[in-house]
């Protein structure tokens, strides 16, 4: 049996203003929360949205810094705007201001604290209606059914999972992608095109995830070197988004694999962005994947743009590692987690905490040990 869920009504938008209306109206929606990054309330287009809901409709603004979000956040969130009576959250930025207001928009109509769901697999009865607008192609948040979130009381990173988590509308919008730093620009695609290779070679992948995962390979890697010569072309950037985007979609049904399980201690023990976090982990992962047996990657290869073609699945793989460690855009992020704390003191704690998100590391496509995830974090330090 083969299943595929997509919930999420997807917009390619040239006029946000326009598009985000005509949800508003076709929805009869008259309480709006609006979430927004602070490192894109300033853009005109962000401010002339705000303006033209300030006069239609009733609106709440909450700016929020580009962080991880917190159970503490949402719960803060819960008791200050439970009694506001939303009917629809907007949420505009990267993926943590998705996430939360994703996680928001589940609190605030369901019973207790976000604990109480937080990576307990407790059932999520319903959500409040919402619209997200990715600020950096990455994350793939507009579309999956999972909000992160991370209790600092704790160390514990999860999400709270559930069909209704899911947005019910995503406006990509490129205009929006194209203040971003390189070094942004370049990691969340890195984190997106991590999306891509771990829902191909994932254990749980099927052909329908297959055929998402292979779609925004493409657009992804092939085109995510070409925005740091063109940084205002939108075209370019619309494909790293639409990509990064169908990635979503394929980890909601396929997951992701060790590169994803290696990445959620950096961020919690030492600040490591995710982002940046999966960029430096993801080529040597796949090379040990490759050095175990997995030659899934193959497929990937013959969707990059201008390579010789080759014969033999092995050969395909085994030159796919060396392409990946030497893709363009790393040389953006060009971080050493050394610069994060991490060293010789506590890689080996850090390895042993990447081996306790035991959903994505059995997806992986090959055994994937204490070893190996020492062996990598050596490598990074």
């Amino acid at each position: 049996m083969i299943r595929f869920d997509a919930k999420t009504q997807i917009i390619i938008s040239d006029d946000l203003l326009s598009d985000v209306n005509s949800i508003l109206e076709e929805e009869n929606s008259k309480n709006i929360l609006l979430f927004i990054d602070s490192k894109v309330s300033e853009q005109d287009d962000i401010k002339r949205l705000i303006e033209i809901l300030k006069k239609k409709f009733l609106l709440k603004t909450e700016i929020v810094n580009s962080m991880e979000p917190t159970t503490g956040m949402v719960n803060l969130y819960k008791s200050k705007l439970i009694s506001k009576s939303i009917d629809m959250i907007i949420g505009i930025g990267g993926g943590s201001v998705i996430d939360l207001s994703k996680a928001v928009s589940v609190m605030l109509v369901n019973e207790g604290k976000v604990e109480d769901y937080h990576g307990t697999g407790k059932y999520i009865k319903t959500a409040i209606k919402k619209i997200m607008i990715p600020t950096t192609a990455g994350t793939g948040s507009e579309v999956t059914p999972g909000a992160v979130l991370v209790n600092k009381d704790t160390n514990f990173k999860r999400a709270i999972a559930g069909r209704c988590i899911s947005p019910d509308y995503a406006i990509l919008y490129a205009k929006l992608t194209t203040t971003l730093p390189d070094k942004i620009t370049a990691s969340t695609g890195m984190d997106a095109l991590a999306h891509s290779i771990e829902s191909y070679t994932a254990k749980n992948a099927n052909k329908v995830t297959r055929m998402y995962s292979k779609r925004a390979f493409s657009l992804i890697f092939n085109n995510l070197p070409k925005i740091f010569k063109d940084r205002k072309n939108i075209g370019l950037r619309e494909k790293v988004l639409l990509g990064s985007c169908l990635a979503g979609y394929a980890i909601y049904n396929s997951n992701t694999g060790a590169c994803h399980s290696m990445a959620y201690p950096l961020g919690i023990y030492n600040n490591v962005p995710h982002s940046v976090a999966v960029g430096c982990i993801l080529p040597k992962v796949i090379r040990i994947n490759f050095e175990k047996g997995c030659d899934l990657y193959a497929g990937l290869y013959d969707l990059i743009d201008g390579l010789k073609k080759i014969p033999g699945q092995n050969a395909k793989a085994k030159r796919f590692c060396s392409i990946m460690e030497d893709y363009y855009p790393m040389v953006f992020i060009n971080d050493c987690f050394g610069n994060y704390g991490i060293n010789k003191s506590n890689y080996k704690f850090l390895a042993e905490r990447g081996m306790d998100l035991t959903s994505a590391l059995n997806n992986n496509p090959a055994e994937f040990s204490l070893s190996d995830a020492t062996k990598v974090l050596k490598m990074l330090v």
